[in-house]
């Protein structure tokens, strides 16, 4: 009975020191990621071991480390230093990336032209003074091709008067191209409507290049690169075309 003690005994302290040792056993730094490579190293769990980065496209787990000098490959990941690099590793691919600027996300579409473009103009107002009309003195210009005597086209040019006011400060120049029936008569209309920016006769027919109606009054919204960008006779719409040009500058 004592005899199978003592073996029982000695076979509890045999495990215990098989246990003690496995936790000790050294791990092989190899000069390749193959378990037939060369070993340049052993370490133990106990060593301060760097792992620089997991190698990809190999058979079995493969990491390359640093143990103060030496430099090699493990091939397994049973040591807890390369289980936390995978913990670590894992918990960094589940971080979203950052969105990019929004400048970057959003590229500046130029507005597409509604017409053939706009010529620079010279000429006389309706009081003979100079009048040029070169869009690219601007950053943006307005050309209004009305009819005095219609009273759409009148009202049409009061709103207009309030979007000119509106974006003077920002560079935009408005100008106007009348068609007139009795002169006399469009002197009064000029004065009731108090009319700020220059007008000249539109004895050219410039209008009829945009197919302008000039009964209800039309407008040309035209860039520095004298690109008519926009032809309407909705004040709304003439607006809405002058801030988004003004915004992509």
């Amino acid at each position: 009975m004592w005899g199978r003690m003592a073996s029982c005994g000695r076979l509890a302290i045999g495990l215990w020191f098989m246990l003690i040792a496995a936790a000790h056993a050294s791990v092989p730094v190899r000069d390749a990621c193959s378990e037939d490579a060369r070993i340049v190293a052993n370490v133990q769990e106990t060593d301060a071991i760097q792992v620089r980065h997991a190698v990809s496209g190999e058979s079995l787990p493969c990491y390359a480390v640093q143990v103060g000098e030496v430099r090699g490959y493990i091939v397994n990941n049973t040591l807890s230093v390369i289980q936390e690099f995978e913990r670590r590793r894992a918990l960094e691919s589940r971080i979203p990336m950052p969105a990019p600027p929004e400048t970057e996300k959003k590229a500046v579409v130029p507005m597409p032209p509604a017409g053939p473009s706009f010529e620079p103009w010279g000429g006389a107002d309706i009081k003979g003074r100079r009048m040029q009309v070169d869009p690219a003195t601007a950053k943006v210009t307005l050309v209004t091709f009305w009819a005095i005597e219609s009273g759409a086209a009148r009202r049409y040019v009061a709103n207009l008067m309030k979007i000119e006011s509106e974006f003077r400060p920002r560079g935009l120049k408005s100008f106007g191209f009348m068609q007139v029936a009795n002169p006399e008569r469009a002197k009064y209309y000029l004065e009731d409507i108090g009319l700020d920016f220059p007008q000249a006769y539109d004895r050219q027919k410039l209008g009829s290049k945009y197919n302008a109606d000039a009964s209800k009054g039309t407008t040309l919204v035209v860039d520095a690169s004298n690109n008519v960008v926009a032809i309407s006779s909705n004040p709304a719409e003439i607006r809405a075309a002058v801030a988004r040009l003004l915004s992509l500058q």
